[in-house]
C-alpha cells in the first residue's frame, strides 16, 4: 500500500511545471476537496490545476486525484482504505469519483456556494452529498453546510427535499456491496450540519489555522466494528511553502489525529510545449517586381513549411498548405505568407493559403498583403489588425475522391510518448499503475494516404496478480490487460490509413490495421464540423479483431471478432476551451451505451479530459460489487520543445479503472476530430496572435 500512494505521489512530481506564487488560497480537507480539517467548504481550484491529496485519520488513508477541468468544476477520483495499521496493507478498499459544481461566486454581499457529491458514483460507504458556503472577511474564511447521506449522518433535522418530492424521503443505505448511483443522491430521512472557520496568517504567507464541526458519526464503522468514533470538532493548522505543496495536521475530537498532503500543479502553466522555436525567415520591406510562384514553394521549403500548387493571379496568390500538427496554424500561416509576399511581384495584394491538416481541407483564408507587410516587415501593425481583413471562403462545389496529389514533400513525423496509466478506482487494489514508452511515426504516401505505426515498451507495472483474484471473461476485452503488460516489447499500432474532405466542413476518413494494442482491424469515420459553428456531429463503424498478446510483437489474433460503433456528437462552450463530447452506440463487450466526456485544451498544447460512460451491462468484483459505469480522468503535457526530444513527444497520464471488459471503446489511430481542431474557427482565434511570430 505504501509502494502505492509513494508512486502516486512521484507521478504528480513529475508532471510539476514549476512554482506559482503562493497565496492565502483554500486546502483540501480529509477526503481532498478544498476545505477545513474533516469538513469541504465552497472554494474551488484554479482551472486547470491538476492535484493529488493524501490524508489519514483512523480508520480510513484517503488519496485523491482531481482536475479542475473548469472554472465552476472540479472532478475526482478516490481511493479510500480502511487500515488497522498506516504500514500495513488495506483491509477494505472504498473507491468514489467526488464531484464539485460551483453554484455562484462570492460577491461583496453573497457568499460563494458550490454543491458537491462525495462518491456520487463508487461505494456506498463514503458516499454524502452537500450543499457548502463560504464567505471570506479580510483574514477570515467562514463555512457553513448541510449534508445528506455519510455527511449528514449527525441526523439534524428531516430532509428538506422530502417535502418537495417523497423519492428523497426514502430509506437511504449507508453501506453495502451496491455502487452509489444517481437515484441516490440527497435521499435520506435527515440531514446535518457543519460549519467552520479557517483564519490566513497575515504574516507568514501560506498558513493558516483551521477549526470546524462536522456532521459525520461513523454509523457503520461503530455498528460493524465498534469503532470509537471521535467528537466531530477538530482543529488544525496548514502550511503552504509554495503553491504547488501544502501540508497540514489537525486534532480531532480530542483523541485522534489527521495528516494531510497534497501536490498541485496548474497545468496551465507547464513550461513546454508541442514543438520548438525557431526564428522565421526575413519578410522584404519592399516588393520585388518579378512574381515567382516556384521560389514560394522552395524557399518555403527550407523552413520546412510544405506549400505545394501555388498559383499568381492578377491580384492574388493562392497555394495548399500541408500543416505540420504539432505547430498551430496561425503560425504556420504567418511563416507561409511571408515567402508568398517576397516572391509575389508588385500588384498582388491577397495572399489566399488553404490550410490541410493530414488529408482534412480546412476553408482557403485570404490575407491582406499591405496588413501583413505593416505588421512584420515595418513593425507598424498587430494581428488583431491582420485580423481585421481575413477572408475565409470554403469551395462551393464538391471534391473528386479519387483525385490525389502525388506532390514531392516526404512528410513524416516522429515523436515519443510516455504514456502513464493509473487506477484509483479498484476495491481489490489500493493503486494499480502501468507505465511505457511509445515511439510512433507518421508518415504521408500522397495527399490522402497515411500509414502510421507505434512501438511499446512496456516498462513498469504491477499487474501480474490479478489473474489470481479477479474474476475474467471466457473472451475478454480488456481483462487480460496482465497478458499484454507482460510483453516487454510489441507492436502497438501499425496501419494505412485514407482521409479527405470530399465537401467543406465534411471530412471522410477509413483505417485499417492494428488499430491499437489489444485490437486490429479495419473501419472508418464521417464527421460533419461547420466552420465557424460550435458544433459537430459524426458516426464511427469498426470491424476488429482481438490481438493475441501470447504471439510475437502481439501480432497474431485469437480468432474473436466484433463490429463495433457510436454516433458522436460535439458541443464548444463559446468563448473557452471547453468541448462537450456525447457518443452513444456498441461498445467492445457488445454492450450497448453511451459516453459523456469534457475535455479542455490549453493554449501551451496541454490537455485534460473527464468522462462516463455507462452501458446495459455490469462488470463484478471479488466482493460481488457490480457497476455498469465506467469513468476516469486524462492528462496530455507536451515535450516537444524539450531539447533532444523530438516535436509533438508528450506525456500521457490516465486514471480510470484498468481491466475492465464493459464500457470499452476502441482507440483508433485516426480520430476526425482531433486532426480536424487545427482547421477550426476556435483554433485560429485562439492562437492568431502568433501570426506574427
Amino acid at each position: 500500500m505504501r509502494l502505492a500512494f509513494h508512486s502516486l505521489i512521484a507521478l504528480l512530481l513529475a508532471l510539476w511545471p514549476g512554482p506559482v506564487a503562493a497565496d492565502g488560497r483554500a486546502s483540501p480537507a480529509l477526503m481532498g476537496a478544498l476545505g477545513l480539517n474533516t469538513v469541504p467548504n465552497a472554494r474551488m481550484e484554479e482551472a486547470g490545476t491538476a492535484k493529488v491529496a493524501i490524508s489519514t485519520l483512523d480508520p480510513y488513508l484517503h488519496a485523491a486525484a482531481s482536475i479542475q477541468i473548469a472554472e465552476p468544476l472540479n472532478i475526482a477520483i478516490r481511493q479510500s482504505a480502511e487500515i488497522s495499521d498506516i504500514n500495513g496493507a488495506a483491509d477494505r478498499l472504498f473507491p468514489g469519483i467526488d464531484l464539485r459544481l460551483r453554484l455562484a461566486k462570492e460577491t461583496a454581499r453573497r457568499p460563494e456556494i458550490t454543491l458537491g457529491l462525495q462518491s456520487a458514483i463508487g461505494h456506498r460507504r463514503m458516499a454524502g452529498e452537500y450543499l457548502a458556503l463560504s464567505k471570506r472577511h479580510e483574514d477570515f474564511d467562514f463555512t457553513a453546510g448541510m449534508a445528506w447521506g455519510r455527511l449528514g449522518s449527525a441526523a439534524h433535522m428531516e430532509n428538506p427535499l422530502a417535502k418537495l418530492f417523497d423519492h428523497f424521503g426514502k430509506g437511504r443505505l449507508p453501506d453495502g456491496e451496491d455502487p452509489n448511483h444517481p437515484e441516490n443522491w440527497f435521499t435520506g430521512e435527515d440531514v446535518g450540519f457543519f460549519g467552520g472557520i479557517e483564519y490566513f496568517s497575515p504574516h507568514i504567507e501560506g498558513l493558516s489555522l483551521k477549526a470546524d464541526w462536522g456532521a459525520d458519526r461513523y454509523i457503520v464503522e461503530k455498528t460493524i466494528a465498534g469503532f470509537d468514533a471521535p467528537d466531530p470538532w477538530a482543529i488544525g493548522i496548514s502550511y503552504a511553502p509554495d503553491s504547488w505543496i501544502s501540508i497540514g495536521a489537525a486534532f480531532v475530537g480530542g483523541e485522534k489525529l489527521l495528516g494531510r498532503l497534497s501536490l498541485q500543479s496548474p497545468v496551465q502553466y507547464w513550461p513546454a510545449r508541442a514543438h520548438k522555436n525557431v526564428s522565421p525567415h526575413h519578410m522584404r520591406t519592399y516588393r520585388t517586381g518579378l512574381a515567382l510562384p516556384a521560389e514560394m514553394t522552395l524557399a518555403a521549403e527550407r523552413e520546412n513549411i510544405n506549400l505545394y500548387e501555388t498559383r499568381i493571379g492578377d491580384y492574388s496568390a493562392s497555394s495548399l498548405l500541408l500543416m505540420d500538427a504539432n505547430r498551430p496554424l496561425p503560425l504556420q500561416l504567418g511563416r507561409a505568407a511571408r515567402h508568398m509576399s517576397n516572391h509575389a511581384g508588385e500588384i498582388v495584394e491577397e495572399l489566399r493559403i488553404t490550410p490541410l491538416s493530414y488529408g482534412l481541407e480546412g476553408p482557403q483564408i485570404g490575407i491582406q498583403r499591405r496588413d501583413l507587410e505593416q505588421a512584420i516587415a515595418r513593425r507598424q501593425g498587430s494581428p488583431q489588425e491582420i485580423w481585421r481583413n481575413i477572408n475565409f471562403r470554403g469551395k462551393p462545389d464538391g471534391k473528386n475522391l479519387l483525385h490525389d496529389r502525388f506532390n514531392a514533400f516526404d512528410v513524416h513525423t516522429l515523436r515519443l510518448i510516455m504514456d502513464n496509466q493509473i487506477s484509483l478506482s479498484e476495491e481489490d487494489s489500493g493503486l494499480l499503475y502501468r507505465a511505457a514508452l511509445l515511439l510512433e511515426e507518421t508518415r504521408k504516401l500522397s495527399e490522402h494516404f497515411w500509414l502510421g505505426g507505434t512501438l511499446r515498451l512496456n516498462a513498469a507495472d504491477n499487474l501480474f496478480h490479478l489473474r489470481d483474484y479477479r474474476p475474467r471473461a471466457i473472451l475478454p476485452v480488456r481483462s487480460n490487460i496482465d497478458d499484454f503488460a507482460a510483453r516487454t516489447l510489441a507492436l502497438d499500432r501499425s496501419y494505412l490509413s485514407w482521409m479527405t474532405t470530399p465537401k467543406p466542413d465534411l471530412h471522410v476518413s477509413l483505417t485499417g490495421g492494428m488499430l491499437e494494442e489489444m485490437y486490429g482491424g479495419f473501419g472508418g469515420e464521417i464527421l460533419f464540423r461547420p466552420f465557424r459553428k460550435t458544433f459537430a456531429v459524426g458516426a464511427e463503424s469498426w470491424l476488429v479483431f482481438k490481438r493475441d498478446p501470447f504471439t510475437s510483437l502481439n501480432l497474431g489474433f485469437n480468432g474473436d471478432h466484433l463490429l463495433t460503433g457510436h454516433v458522436q456528437a460535439w458541443y464548444e462552450f463559446p468563448d473557452s476551451d471547453l468541448t462537450l463530447q456525447a457518443r452513444v452506440g456498441r461498445y467492445l463487450a457488445e454492450d450497448l451505451g453511451g459516453t459523456l466526456s469534457l475535455q479542455k485544451r490549453l493554449r501551451n498544447g496541454a490537455a485534460i479530459e473527464a468522462f462516463i460512460t455507462a452501458t446495459g451491462a455490469a462488470d463484478f468484483d471479488i466482493f460481488g460489487s457490480a457497476t455498469h459505469l465506467y469513468s476516469g480522468l486524462k492528462f496530455r503535457l507536451p515535450l516537444g520543445s524539450v531539447k533532444h526530444i523530438p516535436e509533438g513527444s508528450e506525456i500521457r497520464l490516465t486514471a480510470a479503472p484498468l481491466g475492465r471488459d464493459t464500457g470499452q471503446a476502441l482507440d483508433p489511430p485516426v480520430k476526425l476530430y482531433e486532426i480536424s481542431e487545427p482547421l477550426s474557427y476556435r483554433h485560429i482565434v485562439r492562437n492568431w496572435q502568433g501570426i506574427t511570430d
